[in-house]
């Protein structure tokens, strides 16, 4: 009895111990699919991206917000800092700034963008004006590439994970950041602004995390669930911080452009909650969703559903912030993800490229193995696979309706950090 015992024990030893070699296959066997899907969406992608360019469709798009960043650098220099968000002046000096197209008979009429940041933030670009526009728009997408890269190493180095160089290269494959680098945005400063302020807290400096959430006033609508979320938590040390950055940006700005230069920043700043910006209907906040609503339902109903949506998403954050506030890391970073998801969907002006302030959350996350390992494959797949198959479906309604599916992975981030932090069993270590 007891041989034949030992051998069904070293049988069911066997069977168990092969399960981990299984589970080892079929995980493989996944990350090759997925691999392969990854490779076909970018190489329909960049066909995609080859005709454009070839048609001269880009010229419309390509460098448009950093055209506006290099045209406000020049009249600061020119003309002085308050000058910068005359929109006469800024629609003459981007008129003269060359564009060079493959066939310039077909190209789309260029956009004027103006830049409504705080003189502080047109410093940022104005040694690029010693380059043409061409050679400093290549340099300003080079810098803001290999800057995130870098910064998202050090990021790793700080929170202990260094070496993990595929993973991180991972995170920045995706569509906000492609995104990000053809438009000429300067968002890759917030991901630092935001990534500084996580670190800070993980390493008790509530004042210095204050601080860096002071450069957020190059957005200030990114602040408007952060700062009463901190006020509402009683994070007084964080809020001093947030004073003094916020005041040491005021003042420099103040030498830079005058009473008149920040007064008129804000004043187009606001504009562009209006008229100024034709794109509502393609953004990523309920306010999309309202536009697009209007289309197939009585306007009142649209607005109420959308309107009911962005007070029950500020309800929840705010709820979060009063009753769950963490002294944990990894709840925190929670917290932060889950305000800033909800701030993108609520906020007036809010495209999808602002999803790119999420990767120092997310990889923190992923590093920590607190999110599902397919999470990253989501965050690569999900807004190019959705946006090739709204464009085959209606080419026409293809970027409303992209943004209408980029607001509902916005909200299912918002949705798994709250309930994560709801949770009984949330992370407090």
């Amino acid at each position: 009895m007891g041989h034949q015992y030992r051998r069904v024990t070293i049988k069911h030893m066997t069977a168990s111990a092969s399960i981990p070699d299984q589970r080892s296959a079929i995980a493989k066997s996944k990350r090759k699919w997925l691999d392969l899907l990854l490779a076909i969406t970018l190489g329909i992608l960049l066909v995609y991206a080859v005709q454009i360019f070839r048609s001269a469709r880009y010229c419309a798009y390509m460098g448009t917000d950093f055209r506006g960043y290099y045209a406000a650098a020049q009249i600061a220099w020119q003309q002085g800092f308050s000058k910068v968000y005359n929109q006469h002046l800024q629609e003459q000096y981007q008129a003269a700034i060359p564009y060079r197209c493959p066939d310039s008979s077909n190209a789309s009429p260029l956009l004027d963008v103006y830049m409504p940041y705080l003189p502080v933030f047109v410093l940022v670009t104005l040694p690029l004006i010693l380059l043409d526009f061409t050679t400093a728009y290549y340099v300003w997408v080079l810098l803001n590439l290999v800057g995130l890269l870098f910064y998202l190493l050090r990021f790793a180095r700080a929170i202990g994970e260094s070496g993990h160089y595929s993973q991180i290269i991972k995170w920045m494959l995706c569509a906000a950041l492609a995104s990000n680098l053809f438009l000429g945005q300067m968002n890759v400063l917030l991901v630092i602004f935001i990534g500084e302020f996580v670190l800070a807290f993980i390493q008790r400096r509530d004042f210095s995390g204050g601080f860096w959430l002071g450069g957020l006033l190059m957005k200030p609508h990114i602040l408007i669930l952060l700062l009463p979320g901190l006020f509402l938590s009683r994070q007084w040390k964080m809020l001093l911080g947030f004073a003094t950055g916020a005041a040491a940006i005021l003042g420099v700005s103040l030498l830079l452009g005058g009473v008149q230069g920040i007064w008129a920043s804000i004043q187009l700043a606001v504009r562009f909650a209006g008229s100024l910006i034709q794109t509502a209907s393609s953004m990523m906040n309920f306010r999309g969703l309202a536009q697009n609503l209007a289309q197939v339902f009585p306007g009142w109903l649209a607005w109420a559903v959308a309107i009911g949506g962005m007070l029950l998403v500020i309800a929840l954050v705010f709820y979060l912030w009063l009753h769950h506030y963490p002294k944990a890391a990894p709840q925190f970073i929670l917290l932060i993800l889950a305000t800033l998801a909800a701030t993108f969907a609520v906020t007036w002006h809010s495209h999808f490229y602002l999803l790119l302030l999420a990767i120092p959350l997310l990889l923190y996350l992923d590093l920590k193995r607190l999110i599902p390992e397919n999470w990253v494959w989501a965050w690569m797949l999900f807004p190019p696979a959705i946006y090739i198959m709204l464009y085959l479906v209606n080419p026409e309604q293809a970027r409303n309706w992209f943004g209408l599916g980029m607001l509902a992975f916005d909200l299912f981030i918002f949705g798994w950090s709250a309930r994560q932090l709801l949770s009984k069993e949330c992370i407090s270590s």
